[in-house]
């Protein structure tokens, strides 16, 4: 009778378990990250404004569809793992929409409305990207950019075409686009645009930019060189919207170190647009309210742009700064140069700031005493302090000035703060 070895099945046996365990390992499914709903912005405490009583009928809350840029190089799908963007550059800008699940699967609307609009929660919101789907991309090794944005201006795209229908169930015809800074994934800038969007009554259209940079700290510098590389791609991105008719403004929020992208390219489309009518290229481009919230910066570099007539083609610019950034002072100590999301001795000094006031366009505005401005390392305040939160709202929603948002300026003082009695300067602002 023919025997086999015990060790001639053990062999293959531990060899076919080496394979299927490394299959499991690089095919097991991607976590996608998941976030906690940002605190209550303070002007919605008082009720007197209902952001979800008309929802557009085309967003089913829970589940919310974000648009998306990116210039991350798309991992590949199989299926177990749907489409995602690692943190290798592309050449190419993919665009797309994600859908995110707000709450738990057994959390309904009602709650999650109720719950959001309230300081103290009595549940936790999360949020979570259930789909990600891309549906156009421009821009190759093999191409000039601005020759691919010339095709697409010729067609109907299929992003093009769903951001025109978002539009076509809202009043507000502006697009919002939100720049993160580095150490995120793809997913961060997504679900941070949807927060931001459920604070705006999901009015007008919400993109998330994400940029190539990568989770480590040891990667920081390497990072500032992936700025410089996507801001071409946001340039074009740009560019893009401003072609749509429908879009009747475009609203930026730049947070950290995705002020070196948004500046870089307006700063560019400046240069573009020398010797041109700057009323005709600010009636083309429709780029209203550019925020730059701890903008990790160097400030001569950002004030060199001044030079070139940075300003010329936006219809304001707001820079929040913070002297208790922590974040920020250890980028001085790397970099040696004054960043410009952090004032006083670290950064901004009296004669910078008067310089920027002689900018009519550009406003300062110094959150040290605002509400959980210091929480953390004092970097991420535009959404984890409730003034803060507030008034960037008011900001991209409303384009009020920083008077008619409840801000002080003190004489001896060029940026404007926040007061004291800020929440009752809301309320009283707010009244219907």
């Amino acid at each position: 009778m023919f025997k086999i070895s015990r060790k001639k099945i053990w062999v293959p046996a531990a060899v076919i378990l080496l394979i299927a365990g490394y299959l499991f390992i690089y095919n097991r499914p991607i976590e996608l990250q998941k976030a906690v709903l940002m605190s209550t912005p303070i002007m919605y405490l008082e009720g007197s404004i209902k952001p979800y009583d008309k929802l557009p009928p085309d967003v089913t809350a829970p589940h919310v569809k974000v648009f998306y840029a990116t210039d991350r190089q798309p991992t590949d799908a199989t299926i177990i793992n749907p489409l995602y963007y690692g943190n290798d550059r592309s050449m190419h800008l993919s665009l797309g929409q994600a859908t995110v699940r707000f709450g738990d699967e057994d959390m309904d609307w009602a709650e999650i409305e109720r719950d959001s609009l309230q300081k103290d929660r009595t549940l936790r919101i999360p949020l979570e990207i259930e789909k990600i789907e891309k549906v156009h991309q421009f821009g190759s090794s093999a191409e000039l950019l601005i020759e691919s944005l010339r095709q697409q201006a010729s067609r109907n795209d299929p992003f093009s075409t769903a951001l025109k229908a978002r539009l076509a169930h809202s009043k507000d015809k502006a697009v919002y686009i939100f720049v993160p800074g580095f150490k995120v994934d793809f997913a961060y800038p997504v679900l941070v645009a949807a927060e931001l969007w459920h604070y705006l009554g999901y009015s007008g259209a919400f993109i998330a930019y994400s940029w190539p940079s990568r989770q480590r700290i040891r990667d920081y510098f390497s990072d500032v060189e992936t700025a410089a590389f996507t801001s071409q791609h946001f340039r074009m991105l740009l560019l893009y919207l401003a072609q749509m008719p429908d879009v009747e403004h475009i609203h930026i929020l730049s947070y950290s170190a995705g002020a070196r992208i948004v500046s870089q390219a307006i700063h560019e489309i400046r240069l573009m647009a020398h010797g041109l009518p700057m009323a005709d290229v600010r009636a083309n481009l429709n780029i209203g309210q550019v925020i730059f919230a701890a903008p990790d910066i160097d400030i001569m570099l950002f004030s060199s742009r001044y030079r070139d007539g940075f300003e010329d083609i936006v219809d304001s610019i707001t820079i929040y700064t913070n002297a208790n950034d922590t974040a920020l002072n250890w980028a001085l100590r790397f970099f040696g140069w004054p960043r410009l999301g952090a004032p006083g001795e670290m950064g901004l000094t009296p004669k910078e700031l008067q310089a920027l006031e002689g900018l009519l366009k550009t406003k300062s505005i110094n959150v040290a005493a605002a509400e959980e401005a210091a929480s953390g390392n004092g970097h991420g305040y535009f959404i984890k302090s409730p003034w803060v939160s507030t008034d960037v709202l008011l900001t991209l929603k409303y384009s009020s000035p920083p008077s008619q948002r409840g801000l002080i300026q003190q004489t001896d003082n060029i940026a404007w703060e926040f007061p004291e009695d800020y929440p009752e300067r809301i309320r009283q602002a707010i009244q219907p």
